[in-house]
């Protein structure tokens, strides 16, 4: 008797696609993934993923846009409830999780071919929610000051936050991050002192 070819709806082969492809992003990074590989990976034909990628690039934006969209989501439900102060050390906690976690994946969001030698304009929308919802809190707090003000607190905000999660991504703080706290209250007081900082009258 013949085996029966596995079929998909469109939705299931691209989201098969997309989770084999943070999967194998997680344990091999981006640069060796292609359209071919990902195929195997699901046990489809070659040129099934290209009903939905049209080539590496796009699928490489896919996988970005994905991790995006979590992110995203994450910091709408931090923002949910809470001061300003609190909104902001949950984001800066959430997003050093999201970096901790999935190290291999920000790099593809933040540091690839995707955002150099300028970030596609896919990625700049979820970056500009993402600024915006960094803003929002810093200028209910800071109510009354200039618009400028606001935003080089914001920036240096989020150059702190993101730097310590690119450092710890990269194992080069390991030395000098205090080994009698734990990794989540190091970056807890290390986020809280940006915040401070950002909101400081």
């Amino acid at each position: 008797m013949a085996i029966q070819a596995k079929t998909y709806h469109r939705e299931d082969l691209r989201g098969d696609l997309l989770r084999a492809g943070r999967a194998y992003i997680a344990e091999h990074g981006h640069h060796s993934l292609s359209v071919r590989t990902l195929a195997q990976l699901v046990g489809v034909s070659s040129g099934a993923p290209y009903h939905h990628f049209k080539d590496r690039r796009a699928l490489l934006l896919a996988l970005a846009l994905d991790g995006y969209a979590e992110i995203t989501q994450a910091a709408a439900d931090a923002t949910a409830t809470g001061n300003p102060r609190e909104k902001l050390i949950c984001l800066g906690m959430q997003f050093v999780d999201f970096a901790t976690r999935s190290p291999q994946l920000l790099e593809l969001m933040y540091e690839s071919e995707l955002t150099s030698p300028a970030p596609d304009p896919a990625l700049v929308v979820f970056q500009d929610l993402g600024h915006e919802t960094l803003v929002a809190p810093v200028r209910e707090a800071l109510a009354g000051f200039a618009e400028e003000i606001i935003e080089v607190r914001v920036l240096a905000l989020w150059s702190t936050v993101y730097g310590f999660a690119s450092l710890r991504r990269k194992h080069m703080i390991q030395k000098v991050e205090p080994r009698d706290l734990r990794r989540d209250e190091v970056t807890r007081q290390v986020v809280t002192v940006a915040v401070d900082a950002a909101l400081q009258r």
